[in-house]
């Protein structure tokens, strides 16, 4: 079972924070398709209070050979770390999650986390869940959100950095309750962990095209993502357009442009980057820019 590190498109909302980091309510509108973080990026102004949504969608189906599974996905949040510490929470200590009392840390996850064995092994291996439950159904049609409410502090150091968290995919045919919640977050069919690296830019200036822009109307994915060189860019057209493709590393420097006139219907552009984060965008001549995260491992 293959899951990508989950990437993203567009908008951006930056507001003061009052009280306590709460929690966030799903948008079905606002989470991505077919499945990602929507910002792909996290940006943050240096020595500054933000409170931001991030919202996500998991993949709703995986293939093996004819049959099709509809795993349910547990986000480790004690694995929540970040590479550099350049941002903080909004009282100057580190980022991190309180498991002991979530209100107190810098991110709030819609669902209620769970304390939860991980290993029937070991029953001493136990750690916090926020465990979201495969509706199934129609691939493609139903597939897990949620979001998550982060509540940090830009620190005096500008740069790019990652966040680290493990997520468990895993199948279970005894089902799930209502609550989402589960006692088997070994799965009974597999499981897989697989670390998401999110990308945290501290910057005194915001992209322009990830503030406020409204969900994309041109069907865009990367392929493979993470890769370990060339990504295709599949895209799907509903008229001839102008099309400027971009990729930027974090520090703002353009390493990839293509324009062309695209006819109507599906394409597919061949995209060989060296190892590291981007941001890879099509525009629309005279309309907006839609923007993913592209992962390239060494």
């Amino acid at each position: 079972m293959k899951h990508s590190i989950l990437i993203l498109a567009a908008t951006l909302s930056l507001i003061r924070l009052h009280g306590q980091c709460t929690a966030c309510t799903p948008d079905d509108s606002r989470s991505p398709r077919p499945f990602g973080f929507n910002p792909p990026a996290l940006y943050v102004r240096p020595n500054t209070d933000t409170t931001l949504v991030i919202y996500f969608t998991f993949p709703d189906g995986v293939q093996f050979g004819n049959l099709t599974v509809y795993p349910n996905y547990a986000i480790w949040v004690d694995s929540l770390r970040l590479d550099r510490g350049l941002i903080t929470l909004q009282n100057g200590q580190p980022f991190k999650y309180d498991a002991s009392n979530p209100d107190n840390g810098g991110i709030q996850f819609n669902q209620l986390h769970r304390h939860k064995n991980y290993d029937p092994s070991d029953p001493g291996k136990t750690a916090n869940f926020v465990v979201y439950q495969n509706p199934g159904g129609t691939a493609g049609q139903t597939p897990p959100i949620g979001c998550a409410r982060v509540c940090i502090k830009g620190g005096a150091q500008t740069g790019s950095d990652t966040l680290r968290v493990k997520v468990r995919a895993f199948v279970s045919v005894l089902g799930d309750g209502a609550n989402k919640d589960t006692a088997n977050i070994n799965g009974t069919l597999g499981r897989v962990d697989t670390i998401f690296r999110y990308a945290v830019v501290v910057t005194p200036n915001i992209p322009s095209s990830l503030a406020g822009r409204s969900p994309s109307s041109i069907s865009f994915k990367l392929t493979p993502n993470p890769s370990f060189g060339e990504t295709n860019i599949r895209f799907e057209l509903n008229k001839l357009t102008h099309l400027t493709i971009r990729a930027v590393a974090l520090d703002g420097r353009e390493v990839y442009r293509h324009a062309g006139l695209y006819e109507p219907g599906s394409h597919a552009h061949a995209l060989r980057l060296p190892a590291g984060v981007y941001l890879v965008s099509l525009q629309e001549e005279g309309h907006l820019t839609y923007t993913q995260q592209l992962v390239v491992l060494e």
